[in-house]
């Protein structure tokens, strides 16, 4: 990759102004006066006076290109910036690699089909015979049916031309690829950048872009190494990927007495509820049951362990339901 220039004063800037700096100190050299002659008798040239105004005249012209290179690259620099900014987060789709070429769609050519070209010669030596044969040639005739002579004259003489179809090429799968990247800071790329201060906005773009990337690499894999436990009886495992990788199976406690009473309670109380529900017609109370070996006043988190259980919550600690 080419050396990339990130002072704020490009070399194209201070090209510019070195040039601009000599046409201003031409033009002031024009305007001063012309110096006499110390020497006794010496005169002054009349060209002097003519050079001076070529002088100015030159000094002049310079500064106009002067001008005219500071807007043009102004103008470029306001095309680069606006393309840094249009194109940043942007992809383009680069296709995949060939690995099978394509093939043109062909055609055979026709080619005669001898043996049917011999029987329809047979066919024509019958109807004009040679007259030293005529006779037997007659009987041949007479003894070959009418609906085989038909066959026999129908009969193809050359092959059908026949189409190989084209077949597509097999490419490897096509990539996406960020659209600002390193290569268009080379000033030989023809997609480069037009202008040094462009090529140092995308450098220091590209280089923000990979801080970004490594602070959430590390983040990623400080998160990953982080272990979690829902509770002393339960796994105990890091989250990566959005999944949760268990690295220490839990040994779930069963139930104690005062648990299975409560349970045992509530049961009951719903079965009396339904029971008062049926007998005066109005709706059933529903009561949603804990699953064994979760305390009581935990609520629901809507998450789900690897294996397909519940989570729970309370007071800030994570339950699983038993299998």
């Amino acid at each position: 990759m080419a050396d990339v220039n990130l002072s704020p004063y490009t070399a194209e800037q201070q090209a510019m102004d070195r040039r601009r700096k000599m046409a201003e100190a031409m033009q002031q050299q024009a305007v001063l006066p012309i110096e006499m002659p110390t020497v006794p008798g010496a005169k002054v040239s009349h060209l002097q006076g003519l050079a001076k105004l070529l002088q100015g005249y030159i000094a002049g012209k310079n500064l106009q290109k002067s001008d005219a290179e500071q807007k043009a690259y102004e103008n470029s620099v306001s095309e680069d910036t606006a393309r840094l900014f249009r194109n940043m987060g942007k992809t383009e789709t680069i296709p995949g690699d060939i690995i099978t070429p394509g093939k043109e769609a062909i055609y055979e050519p026709s080619v005669p089909i001898q043996e049917n070209l011999d029987r329809k010669q047979e066919l024509i030596d019958l109807y004009a015979p040679d007259p030293t044969n005529a006779a037997r040639a007659a009987i041949g005739y007479n003894l070959v049916r009418p609906e085989d002579r038909e066959r026999i004259t129908n009969l193809p003489g050359m092959t059908e031309r026949r189409e190989i179809p084209a077949v597509p090429e097999v490419r490897t799968a096509s990539r996406q690829v960020p659209y600002l990247s390193a290569d268009l800071l080379d000033p030989n790329n023809p997609l480069a950048m037009k202008t040094g201060q462009g090529r140092q906005m995308l450098a220091q773009y590209l280089m923000q872009q990979e801080a970004q990337k490594q602070a959430a690499a590390q983040a990623e894999l400080a998160a990953s190494r982080q272990l979690h436990a829902f509770n002393p009886e339960q796994n105990v495992g890091t989250f990566s990927g959005g999944k949760f990788n268990t690295l220490i199976q839990g040994q779930p406690k069963p139930m104690t007495d005062a648990q299975s009473i409560d349970a045992q309670i509530k049961l009951f109380a719903a079965e009396t509820e339904a029971a008062k529900a049926a007998d005066v017609g109005r709706p059933v109370k529903s009561f949603n049951l804990l699953p064994k070996g979760v305390p009581l006043g935990a609520v629901d988190s809507g998450k789900l362990t690897p294996d397909g259980r519940k989570i729970y919550t309370k007071d800030g600690k994570y339950h699983v339901e038993d299998k």
